[in-house]
């Protein structure tokens, strides 16, 4: 079923369309003759489309829009908001976790989050019609790895052991009662993971620590 902003879009589009035809229309002499006009040329321009939603996803949470942000410890919360997000339901099934757990995976065009006891993450491979997704900072699948370490982002794991980082962290904040793993004394910290390919990021991850080893 369309929704009220869909329907309001295309009420608007329809009148300007109706006043548009109107002013094109031939005019008439005060006898009811018409007369003429200079022809104009055709528009070649695309019909007008509504924006990208745009999908926020920070070390809080993800917001829509520039609204509130919903946090990963709401799960229920983010699923609605991606539901709504691209306008479809996503496919729900199990996904598998270590130690033989089983949690709640939802999967949408290009997106996949897996619910927790107590939280979300999500994992972005792929923008999906009519939906965008960045950081904080602006970054978004596409962006080179020379953006994102200018937007402050830094390496976490060199996957393939050539020197070159394929994972970058950004949005770094610390976790008071935790432990980093990485940096033995220090407090542990969350962030964003952002996979980089061929000096692109072709993925984004909530969830991103180094204080747990799992």
């Amino acid at each position: 079923m369309p929704s009220r902003r869909h329907l309001v879009l295309a009420s608007v589009t329809a009148a300007l369309l109706g006043l548009s035809l109107t002013a094109c229309a031939p005019g008439q002499s005060p006898d009811g003759s018409a007369t003429s006009t200079p022809s104009s040329t055709p528009s070649t321009s695309a019909s007008a489309t509504p924006a990208d939603r745009i999908v926020e996803i920070s070390v809080d949470g993800l917001s829509i829009d520039e609204g509130p942000v919903i946090g990963y410890d709401d799960p229920n919360g983010v699923v609605t908001a991606l539901t709504d997000a691209f306008g479809s339901a996503p496919t729900e099934g199990p996904v598998e976790g270590p130690y033989d757990s089983v949690y709640d995976g939802f999967e949408w065009t290009g997106t996949k989050a897996t619910a927790y006891e107590t939280r979300i993450t999500l994992v972005v491979s792929a923008d999906a019609p009519g939906v965008s997704f960045r950081t904080p900072e602006g970054l978004g699948l596409g962006s080179t790895r020379a953006e994102a370490i200018a937007a402050g982002a830094e390496d976490e794991w060199d996957e393939d052991g050539d020197g070159v980082s394929d994972y970058l962290k950004i949005g770094m904040r610390e976790v008071p009662g935790t432990s980093s793993l990485v940096n033995p004394g220090e407090v542990g910290v969350e962030y964003i993971t952002l996979k980089v390919t061929d000096d692109v990021v072709t993925r984004i991850s909530s969830g991103g620590n180094d204080f747990s080893d799992i």
